[in-house]
């Protein structure tokens, strides 16, 4: 909901320019054409004439500002990733058995990079601290993130917040979507282990840090969902190996 009131917005807010070049009986061409979500033929566009070219300019403009935006994010994201995937590739070790790179860390942390250097990264604190059901939670939660693409939506909602600063929408989207895709990996995680697993391998991992451009188990949203997940009545028949 918040990335198609966004679009929403963005694709509005391309049409305010063009409405004030055009002439009140030939600006819903222009609104038809951006809202097909498409390029029109190149015919129809040999049929606009200088003003409905114009308007229609202004409007691909204004909304390339918000996809070069989005553009940028993905690029330093991916950049900070492949960077630290370097890095693992020389001190972290990979578990056959847990699918993992195991890093050698007394903090217990579990996270995930996301996209091309995609892999799902546990301290060896975390090995130590975790019991398996809990240890099997947190993989599951962040092997969710991998599989829902979650890094695309929160860039978007960072180059969102960033081209509108000012806007409600874009400020208060900026923080609600990152908790909201953390809540959706939790619902995940819980197809396949319980509830208590999940809600304690939040709170030993509650104060885990992770890189930039990284999702991590833990984190400052912790205690919110660990309340949200054990308070929630339906009963959780679910279980995973282990849990």
């Amino acid at each position: 909901m918040w990335a198609a009131c966004g679009a929403g917005f963005a694709a509005a807010s391309a049409l305010v320019p063009a409405q004030l070049v055009l002439s009140a009986d030939s600006s819903h061409r222009l609104a038809d054409m951006l809202f097909a979500l498409r390029l029109p033929a190149p015919g129809r566009l040999l049929d606009l004439d200088g003003r409905e070219l114009l308007a229609f300019s202004l409007s691909l403009f204004a909304l390339s500002v918000p996809a070069v935006a989005f553009a940028r994010r993905l690029v330093r994201a991916r950049r900070l990733r492949s960077r630290h995937a370097g890095v693992l590739r020389l001190v972290g070790r990979y578990d056959p058995a847990l699918r993992a790179t195991v890093l050698d860390d007394d903090r217990p942390a579990v996270y995930c990079l996301p996209g091309r250097s995609r892999r799902v990264v546990v301290s060896s604190g975390a090995v130590h601290t975790l019991t398996p059901a809990q240890l099997a939670a947190a993989l599951a939660h962040e092997r969710a993130h991998i599989a829902g693409r979650h890094h695309l939506l929160v860039a978007a909602a960072e180059a969102f917040a960033a081209v509108f600063p000012h806007l409600p929408l874009a400020r208060h989207g900026g923080s609600a979507v990152p908790l909201l895709l953390e809540m959706a990996a939790d619902d995940r995680a819980l197809r396949r282990c319980t509830r208590d697993a999940l809600a304690t391998a939040l709170y030993a991992l509650a104060s885990g840090r992770a890189p930039r451009s990284a999702f991590a188990a833990g984190g400052p949203s912790a205690a919110l969902r660990m309340r949200r997940i054990l308070t929630r009545t339906a009963p959780d028949i679910r279980h995973c190996a282990g849990c």
